[in-house]
């Protein structure tokens, strides 16, 4: 091949010119074998970059080697397509591992949600009948103290009390269920 005939010459030659004639006759053939293997046109050039600089780095001693230049460039090419290879699945491997580990948080987070909006039905079931419907009418239906009041023919200020008084008693019921929670999620792992 005419490449080859480089390596016959016996006087020296200059290394950039050497080097652009094996480019120039070699770039499409290392392009379609990296398209034949990748299928991505993009990822093809990049591979057909990568080799030359490969092959550049080492081209003194490329055109003094007894292998020829064709087999040299298609072994770069290979290696270069492997490693390329290896980085992508190395990639997908890690975005597996990101998505699972994402799953396995919403599902904890979801579990714990769950947990919670049990323990606070749970807490609020535990308060007594008028102070519950009284939270119930504030909290979960937005009426205002007036309405309450008006509703369950109470003073305002006796829907103030209720309400304040269920909130403490719902924060202490819940402080010591959550904290249990906390407690044993961090032993489970």
């Amino acid at each position: 091949m005419f490449v080859d005939k480089l390596k016959e010459r016996k006087q020296p030659v200059d290394s950039k010119t050497e080097f652009e004639e094996v480019y120039h006759t070699y770039h499409q053939k290392v392009y379609s074998y990296f398209i034949k293997h990748t299928g991505s046109t993009f990822l093809s050039e990049e591979l057909v970059q990568l080799t030359f600089i490969k092959l550049w780095k080492n081209f003194a001693r490329s055109m003094a080697a007894e292998i020829s230049v064709s087999s040299q460039i298609f072994c770069i090419a290979r290696s270069t397509l492997i490693d390329e290879l290896r980085k992508q699945a190395r990639e997908r491997d890690m975005l597996q591992t990101i998505r699972q580990e994402e799953k396995a948080s919403y599902t904890q987070n979801a579990v714990f949600e769950n947990y919670q909006y049990k323990e606070i039905y749970d807490a609020i079931n535990t308060l007594p009948p008028v102070r519950k419907k009284v939270f119930q009418l504030r909290k979960f239906y937005g009426y205002s103290y007036e309405d309450i009041a008006r509703n369950l023919s109470i003073s305002k200020k006796t829907v103030e009390d209720h309400i304040t008084k269920a909130t403490k008693q719902l924060k202490k019921i819940l402080n010591y269920k959550l904290s249990i929670f906390f407690l044993l999620s961090f032993f489970i792992k």
